[in-house]
């Protein structure tokens, strides 16, 4: 008799340790399935507002905001040659200008990212392509477009439209690292703040860009050449950063001359 009672206490005891087991188990899984479910409920939440701040500290290390205008665009290809578009090249170009601004803290906004138009009015188009300075509170506008001249192909190089004296020191700057690519003549500034709409019609300092003559021979070579338009373009946004460090430096002191 005895023995049969030992025999049925340790059975108890076996039953008694494996009950433990099992709510220990059980409060554990149930533990982790809280911290798990609250996690999930607060993470949304905690990522929105990291993506949020890292949004902000971009937005606080930009120090200009500049207009890119890749000229034509959709319905309206612009100057074309062995099917070598006008809306192709400035779209390229401007790509090129924006992703060296980005790199440089300048903040780069464009009328148009792909082969489409602001409207299917050409001057409804050109006004809206101009009121994105105003929209965007640019410090800047570049419109980039291609020259072709019916009459003869030997005319070449690049000329430079500005919209008034204020944007005299950007088109000059613009022209200066244009010119150090070698692949045409600088024909030099010209003032088009009467007879071109978006200049025209802009509230910032602005210049439209004729990067060369698309059916001269010596210009085609390199306006049809995708390796030598992305160099266009960091010489191109190069001018624009020059110009912006320059105005950054005469505030820098003027405030200082003010203290």
């Amino acid at each position: 008799m005895v023995r049969k009672k030992k025999r049925i206490r340790k059975d108890r005891v076996i039953i008694v340790c494996v009950l433990a087991l099992v709510i220990c188990f059980g409060i554990y899984k149930g533990t982790s399935w809280m911290i798990h479910t609250i996690s999930s409920l607060l993470e949304p939440e905690v990522q929105q507002e990291v993506v949020q701040e890292k949004e902000e500290e971009k937005v606080k290390k930009y120090i200009a905001t500049v207009v890119l205008d890749p000229g034509h665009g959709d319905w309206d290809p612009g100057a074309n040659v062995n099917d070598v578009l006008e809306k192709d090249i400035t779209l390229i170009t401007a790509k090129a200008i924006g992703q060296a601004l980005e790199e440089a803290n300048i903040k780069a906004v464009y009328t148009r990212e792909s082969d489409v138009s602001l409207s299917n009015n050409k001057i409804e188009d050109l006004k809206k392509r101009a009121a994105t300075s105003a929209e965007n509170n640019a410090h800047y506008f570049v419109s980039v477009h291609v020259n072709s001249f019916d009459e003869s192909d030997e005319v070449s190089g690049f000329e430079i439209y500005k919209k008034n004296n204020e944007s005299e020191s950007l088109a000059q700057k613009i022209g200066k690292h244009m010119e150090t690519l070698n692949y045409s003549k600088n024909r030099g500034i010209i003032d088009g703040g009467k007879s071109l709409q978006v200049l025209r019609d802009n509230t910032v300092p602005s210049v439209l860009i004729e990067m060369g003559y698309l059916n001269n021979k010596n210009d085609y070579s390199y306006l049809s050449d995708n390796e030598k338009l992305q160099k266009m373009g960091e010489a191109i946004a190069n001018g624009i950063i020059d110009e912006v460090q320059t105005h950054l430096l005469k505030d820098s002191a003027q405030n200082n001359t003010n203290k």
